[in-house]
């Protein structure tokens, strides 16, 4: 299967966030959402071009395809 594939693991959400107090300017939106294969819109904290590729988070969920980037925010999208 090819395309790109969507994970979300909340350790790494708050690494990311983590590191916005400590290098203000270079990562200042940690919200960073897709179009899943669905047309849903879903979270994620890293995408892979393989679908067996797994995260170094241990606390990683498995998104499914994506079909395309949606938007990055500081805030959270009210109610996915």
């Amino acid at each position: 299967m090819s395309g790109n594939f969507g994970v979300y693991s909340l350790k790494q959400f708050e690494s990311i966030s983590t590191a916005i107090g400590m290098n203000n300017n270079k990562i200042d939106k940690p919200y960073i959402y897709y179009f899943d294969i669905n047309n849903n819109i879903v979270q994620i904290t890293e995408v892979f071009n393989d679908a067996k590729k797994k995260s170094n988070f241990d606390d990683a969920v498995y998104l499914g395809q994506l079909k395309k980037f949606h938007s990055t925010s500081i805030k959270p999208i009210p109610k996915l």
